[in-house]
């Protein structure tokens, strides 16, 4: 009977141990997970409402630029772009932007061309290397990229557009601008464009059809420049200017 006892001790001891080890290891992969949670929780960006200024200050021109391609012109044009990008409005999405995938203009002949229209988004990594994230030369996926990036609580606010070369693809009507901007996003990295979270780049507009056919953005990894710092080298800064109360324009 002594020895019956020992024997069931033994095995209820044997049965229980590995049920214990068990639920220690569950606990422990559960607290894990919530570390883990919570560690991806602070890696994330809370989400930003920008007031995108609509005042345009404009400190330069340039009376050699086409029509309706001035730099009040286009900076509202890309206010306009900002405002529906920030809201989803596809349709004045769609209006403003124009991808295509057909030869580059004006010679249609040649059937190996090169893609003319696009938009682009990276990263500048600290040591200079620009990784892509996003690259598209087609308008559908552009417009299904604007529904993504609208989910992800994206936003962005234009702080200074400076006009640059004419006659872009050969076409007169066609101009180049170089932008600063504030960019956000909930699955953008913290570090990602810094404390002020600032983006740069380029675009092309056609002057005619008042729309934007390139674009091109890129955000550089540890930026610590102010807003003021990142925007020094576009325009001057007019009197009394605040990055974010009013959009700075030049030629």
């Amino acid at each position: 009977m002594a020895e019956s006892r020992v024997i069931s001790g033994f095995s209820m001891k044997t049965t229980i141990l590995p049920i214990l080890i068990l639920l220690f290891l569950l606990i422990g992969c559960g607290e894990d997970q919530n570390k883990g949670e919570k560690h991806r929780e602070k890696n994330l960006r809370e989400p930003v409402a920008y007031q995108q200024p609509t005042r345009v200050i404009v400190t330069s021109d340039d009376a050699t630029l086409p029509d309706s391609c001035h730099p009040r012109q286009v900076a509202d044009l890309v206010i306009s772009f900002v405002e529906a990008f920030n809201s989803g409005d596809q349709a004045t999405l769609s209006r403003i932007f124009f991808l295509s995938e057909g030869p580059s203009p004006p010679d249609f002949s040649d059937g190996a061309y090169d893609p003319w229209s696009w938009y682009t988004v990276g990263e500048i990594k600290p040591s200079g290397k620009i990784v892509g994230g996003f690259v598209t030369y087609d308008q559908a996926e552009l417009l299904s990229y604007f529904a993504e990036r609208h989910k992800e609580s994206e936003q962005l606010r234009l702080l200074k557009i400076s006009l640059g070369q004419t006659g872009l693809l050969g076409r007169e009507g066609n101009v180049g601008f170089v932008f600063v901007l504030n960019r956000t996003a909930t699955d953008l990295e913290p570090t990602l464009g810094g404390p002020a979270s600032i983006a740069s780049g380029q675009g092309a507009v056609n002057c005619k059809n008042r729309r934007i056919f390139t674009w091109r953005m890129d955000m550089r990894v540890a930026d610590q420049r102010t807003e003021r710092e990142a925007t020094s080298w576009l325009c001057t800064d007019p009197k009394g200017w605040r990055p974010g109360k009013a959009v700075v324009a030049c030629a």
